[in-house]
């Protein structure tokens, strides 16, 4: 059983680590990411049967599976606009296991520099496998 969820830059989810019981319920108004929750957890699973990439091509594409929302330090008030990225393009998936006694972590990104018609591709920036059910260094 997984006991944890870890998620970074997945959509509508800017960074989640969530603990994971038996019976875990997910409750929030529309638009609180609890879709945003599933399908992480459901792109996880599939890069983990099929390959990071095929999973994200399934999902429609690395860009579309990005944290949409404002950079970190954007204002909170006023108007958004979509402005260019200035930090690095990055989606971070993983979990911990007690009962597996293992845990999982992947970052995926974009190749730097990107100079390719496949510059948009992601590539994996490091992934880890452990003992236990928490990363140590």
């Amino acid at each position: 059983m997984l006991t944890t969820l870890a998620i970074e830059g997945y959509r509508s989810i800017r960074s989640l680590v969530l603990p994971l019981s038996p019976l875990t319920v997910v409750t929030g108004a529309n638009g609180s990411g609890k879709s945003s929750l599933y399908r992480s957890l459901r792109l996880l699973g599939a890069a983990a049967r099929e390959g990071a990439i095929r999973a994200l091509a399934a999902e429609g594409g690395f860009p579309g599976t990005l944290w949409a929302g404002p950079e970190a330090g954007a204002p909170t008030s006023g108007p958004v606009q979509g402005t260019v990225r200035k930090g690095p393009i990055a989606l971070r998936l993983g979990f911990g296991s007690d009962a597996a006694g293992f845990g999982y972590a992947t970052d995926l990104g974009i190749p730097i520099p990107a100079t390719t018609m496949f510059g948009a591709d992601p590539e994996i920036k490091a992934e880890a496998v452990w003992g236990g059910s928490v990363l140590r260094n």
